[in-house]
């Protein structure tokens, strides 16, 4: 039996010791792999996404951990921050995509699967390696958008893909075993029963290093966490002769039960128009609504004074917080006049 060595940390919040084995390299073949997995019974209870900061732009490279697997699972060369175009293969329903809009970028183990079987005892630095997880390629994986929301937060016990079930279940199994991750029965049952039908390969991984308490995840004040589009309307009813222009709106929501400091934040379209809010602060629960052309800011409501801007024909709102982290995305393709974020 292989001996790991240990790790110790310190967890100050909660006073206590905790000691959490220290990464290494591993391998098996994969009805091993899947033998190797602990099983545990599963709660989700106090999940919330917020909780797992993601789609960060850790190396400050202007492109955040959404935009850095489109350009690393693009089958064409793809340039820029807020990447577009592209050619990416998702492998779930063996379909081909050209605009990043149709593409997900899938958890394999979905954020709230990840917390009901073990990431609620993590700190909030380890949950948001997690979700932003650039150090194995199987952790996070472009497909198409409508079937990544069929999936939703289901584990292959419930659902798997159309295609490619012996490598997604090769994928799942690496997640589980690099985050040590538990498993249910049922979830187990179906891996063993899938993986007996595939071929027995070897599978390489590095187990993450897992930080212990310390730290609630609940992310407040400046962060990105929490603030979401709810619409843009991007083709006001009437004439764009100018007399509609503050028809056409992006509407942000503090979901989060504290004050939200929006000072510094930056509100992006496709095309690099770049509005930066004022001072501000958003209460808890409350929305503003920020408006394409000129007029005085009020409570919940900024004005951009940038024009006609949302492309009537497809464009993505893109919000980043003061150090460019992105708080959220809204996309649309033409037709409608409003999208529902």
């Amino acid at each position: 039996m292989r001996r790991l060595a240990l790790c110790l940390s310190l967890s100050v919040a909660a006073g206590l010791l905790l000691v959490t084995p220290a990464a290494h390299a591993d391998d098996a073949r994969l009805r091993e792999a899947v033998k190797r997995l602990n099983v545990a019974s599963e709660t989700n209870a106090g999940y919330e996404r917020d909780k797992f900061r993601h789609w960060v732009d850790a190396n400050g490279d202007c492109q955040d951990t959404r935009d850095e697997v489109l350009d690393q699972e693009s089958k064409t060369a793809v340039s820029g921050c807020d990447i577009q175009r592209g050619r990416w293969f998702s492998y779930y329903d063996k379909r081909t995509w050209s605009r990043s809009s149709d593409v997900d970028i899938d958890h394999m183990v979905a954020l709230k699967e990840a917390w009901g079987s073990g990431a609620k005892k993590w700190n909030s630095n380890t949950r948001e390696r997690y979700a932003n997880d650039l150090g194995d390629r199987r952790s996070l994986v472009a497909v198409t958008d409508n079937v990544n929301s069929s999936k939703g937060d289901q584990d292959p016990s419930s659902w798997l893909p159309q295609y490619g079930r012996c490598r997604y279940v090769a994928e799942w199994t690496v997640v589980k075993l690099r985050w040590r991750l538990k498993v249910n029965r049922a979830e187990k049952a179906a891996l063993l029963r899938v993986a007996r039908n595939c071929a027995n390969v070897k599978l390489h991984w590095r187990t993450a290093r897992i930080g212990l308490g310390g730290g609630s995840g609940d992310d407040t004040g400046s962060s990105a966490a929490g603030a979401r589009f709810t619409k843009v309307v991007y083709d006001p009813a009437g004439s764009d002769d100018g007399s509609n222009v503050n028809q056409e709106v992006a509407v942000i929501k503090n979901a989060t039960k504290k004050a939200k400091d929006l000072t510094g934040w930056r509100l992006r379209d496709s095309a690099g128009a770049t509005y930066r809010f004022p001072g501000y602060t958003l209460r808890p629960g409350a929305t503003v609504t920020v408006h394409s052309g000129n007029g005085n800011n009020h409570a919940g409501h900024l004005y951009a004074d940038w024009g006609y801007t949302w492309n009537n024909t497809g464009d993505k709102a893109t919000l980043r917080n003061k150090a460019g982290t992105v708080a959220d995305r809204c996309g649309w393709g033409d037709g409608g006049g409003t999208a529902s974020c």
